[in-house]
């Protein structure tokens, strides 16, 4: 039921795109993507994350690949990029079941079609992980995407979400909205003392993987309970909203580029928010969900 809700808002949304942009189009050039990039903060040589949801701006020019040169040209060659290139299809448990195998080489990116150009790109480097693999590409990229295999988590100490909070990243939400906020997950296992509530399926799953070279191994990984789902906050307009407003009081800038918006942060800075987030009994999960979970 939670999988066909998912396709009925996809489709949903993709039918009411097409029918704005027959009647009001929007097109956007790689100079207004650029411009709107500077002003959300960024500058040459930073490091990002960037999450991208295209179909919220209009019409860009060019596609996935003008967003991809927009960023190098506001950030430099000095710069790291990643973005999260995930194979998810649903629940991480439920596809680990059905998808027994993982090769870092070939297996797509369903994080959107920015991610999915990126991951292809010459010189992009892609982590090794069933469920939560990033790629990067610039100065130093191998050292973020290494070792996520031998990660305890797939979020902590030794993933690249550790290492680009280490970097001092900025967050960039490009039209995706808060609603893909995977660094929370990161705060959820790094945070001292432990986070309060036990988010992780029981029991470790073990995947065979294959990595950019060719070699194989078998990763050991953690997966959320699929019992946090159905009121998490990508499927909660109400709870995105609410975390959206406390990320903006803790300094998330906000620029409008077409119909969409872009946000952005330092990662660290996140960090302090969900601190205080959670000191008022605020998470991504909704409330109700949590009742009964176990805490720590």
């Amino acid at each position: 039921m939670r999988d066909t809700l998912r396709n009925l808002r996809r489709r949903y949304r993709s039918a009411r795109y097409r029918l704005r942009e027959r009647v009001r189009p929007v097109n956007l050039t790689r100079a207004d993507v650029a411009a709107a990039l500077r002003e959300a903060g960024l500058e040459q040589g930073d490091t990002v994350f960037f999450q991208a949801g295209m179909a919220a701006f209009g019409t860009i020019d060019g596609g996935p690949q003008t967003v991809i040169d927009a960023l190098e040209e506001v950030l430099g060659r000095e710069a790291l990029i990643a973005m999260p290139v995930f194979p998810l299809t649903g629940p991480a448990i439920e596809h680990l079941r059905t998808h027994p195998t993982f090769d870092a080489r070939t297996e797509p990116s369903r994080m959107g079609a920015v991610s999915e150009r990126f991951r292809t790109g010459e010189g992009t480097l892609r982590s090794v992980h069933p469920t939560h693999s990033v790629s990067a590409r610039g100065p130093r990229a191998e050292e973020v995407v290494a070792g996520h295999e031998r990660a305890d988590t797939p979020f902590g100490e030794g993933t690249p979400f550790a290492a680009l909070r280490e970097r001092d990243a900025k967050q960039v939400f490009f039209g995706s909205g808060v609603r893909a906020i995977t660094m929370y997950h990161s705060f959820e296992v790094v945070r001292e003392p432990p986070y309060p509530i036990d988010v992780f399926w029981p029991e470790r799953i073990t995947v065979r993987c294959i990595g950019m070279d060719g070699s194989e191994c078998e990763v050991s990984t953690l997966v959320h309970h699929p019992r946090m789902a159905p009121g998490r906050i990508d499927v909660d307009p109400r709870l995105e909203a609410e975390v959206r407003r406390r990320l903006m009081e803790g300094g998330m800038r906000s620029v409008r580029l077409g119909r969409g918006e872009v946000l952005c942060q330092s990662v660290p800075q996140m960090f302090e928010t969900f601190e205080d987030m959670l000191a008022d009994g605020v998470t991504i999960y909704d409330p109700r969900i949590l009742e009964g979970e176990p805490q720590r």
